[in-house]
């Protein structure tokens, strides 16, 4: 029999069970209980979010589902395999259909058996219900936290630097809290805003920015992504009244009173839940110069993503070919799905002999470093991943591995 074993791991950290321990676990009971001549097939999504099934391992289980290559698949606990109720009962239909049976060794649960399939259902209501709980809790305290304006934690943007102040809270107890406050480095922010508004192009903003001699945090020049990053972020805007429409025309939550400190926002990784406060610091631009810089770039993105979000895959173009220095591009296979990265002096002019590489891997290993590296997070769609790619990556493909450097 063929046994896959999906390991799934929510952040890259050492608490829990990691996706090493996970497998090794499901190997031991597929031994126990079905003898020692299987085959296994290992699926590890490390660092992805149970809340959703887009994940490319998930994703490749499934495919091999429907294809019938597996008859069981084993995870170390129900959770791994989704914490929402839906997700679960979509998987599980499915994989009846294709007569493959679940088994969480953690629960005990085995869906080839009426009880554990009832049980594994009742499980999953649980672990959404405890997902939602959660998460009400943190956005909860997220809430509680954004009133004071507060700084809560983490790099902080590009002319600004945290301050600790001691308070005393409601029980007399002494309280520590950062808050923003500008530094000389303000600056930079300032002049990188008059030049989009002026060039109307993250690009010339780039190369001008360059050419005045102003630097990153790290010392370096400045690239697309990380111009768009500060054009894009509200801590440089100041609450004002053109500050609080635009947000409230987006649907995004704000708390505060109009002012002249700039803004924070909390919960950035999770869209749609975004919460704006009013800070305490200095902003770089008004509310109208913000606004107007959100909406130009919203249009350049409407522009471009066309040409972005054509084809399937994620770096065509951008991987390097390290016999030659050509570029891979993909090519489809005869099976419109499947497609390789392809040398383009190998196709067009046969002068260069490296092996082609198959595309759907690179992308997934791209995404998953990208993660890693918190490029992207686990929400970006194709056209932030392809264009958030492009402007902070190397990618050198040399026959036999893909060599993946962050330029940022």
């Amino acid at each position: 029999m063929v046994f896959g074993i999906y390991c799934r791991k929510s952040v890259l950290s050492e608490k829990g069970e990691s996706v090493e321990n996970q497998a090794e676990m499901c190997r031991e009971y597929i031994a126990r209980k079905f003898g020692e001549d299987n085959q296994t097939v290992i699926y590890e999504d490390d660092g992805f979010s149970g809340k959703n099934t887009d994940r490319p391992m998930f994703g490749k289980m499934t495919e091999d589902i429907k294809n019938h290559r597996l008859n069981y698949v084993i995870c170390y606990r129900l959770d791994r395999i989704s914490r929402s109720v839906s997700d679960f009962s979509s998987l599980v239909e499915m994989m009846n259909g294709c007569k493959t049976s679940l088994i969480c060794i953690k629960e005990e649960f085995d869906t080839s058996r009426p009880m554990g399939k009832a049980m594994m259902y009742m499980a999953s209501v649980f672990a959404q219900l405890e997902r939602e709980t959660i998460g009400e809790r943190v956005r909860d305290n997220m809430l509680m936290l954004s009133k004071s304006g507060r700084w809560l934690g983490g790099n902080t943007p590009l002319g600004y630097y945290s301050e600790k102040v001691e308070y005393i809270n409601e029980t007399g107890q002494n309280k520590y809290a950062c808050y923003l406050k500008e530094n000389q480095m303000l600056i930079i922010p300032i002049k990188i805003f008059q030049l989009y508004l002026k060039y109307q192009s993250v690009s010339k903003t780039v190369e001008k920015i360059n050419e005045k001699g102003y630097k990153t945090k790290n010392g370096g020049a400045f690239k697309t992504y990380s111009v768009r990053n500060i054009l894009t972020n509200p801590v440089y805007c100041k609450g004002d009244r053109d500050a609080f429409d635009y947000l409230k025309k987006t649907n995004t939550e704000i708390f505060g009173e109009y002012s002249e400190n700039g803004l924070i926002a909390y919960n950035k990784t999770d869209k749609g839940n975004e919460i704006i406060a009013v800070g305490r610091h200095k902003p770089a631009v008004s509310g109208k110069e913000w606004v107007t810089v959100q909406e130009k770039l919203g249009s350049a993105k409407r522009y471009c993503q066309k040409q972005l979000t054509q084809g399937k895959s994620l770096v065509s173009g951008l991987i390097i070919c390290s016999s030659c220095s050509g570029r891979m591009l993909a090519v489809n296979r005869s099976n419109k799905n499947e497609y390789d990265y392809i040398c383009e002096n190998k196709r067009k002019y046969h002068c260069c002999s490296i092996s082609n590489v198959n595309g759907r891997k690179t992308d997934e290993s791209i995404k998953k470093f990208m993660l890693s590296e918190k490029i992207i997070d686990t929400e970006s769609d194709d056209y932030e991943i392809k264009k958030a790619a492009r402007e902070s990556l190397e990618v050198v493909w040399n026959g036999e591995t893909i060599e993946i450097k962050k330029t940022l």
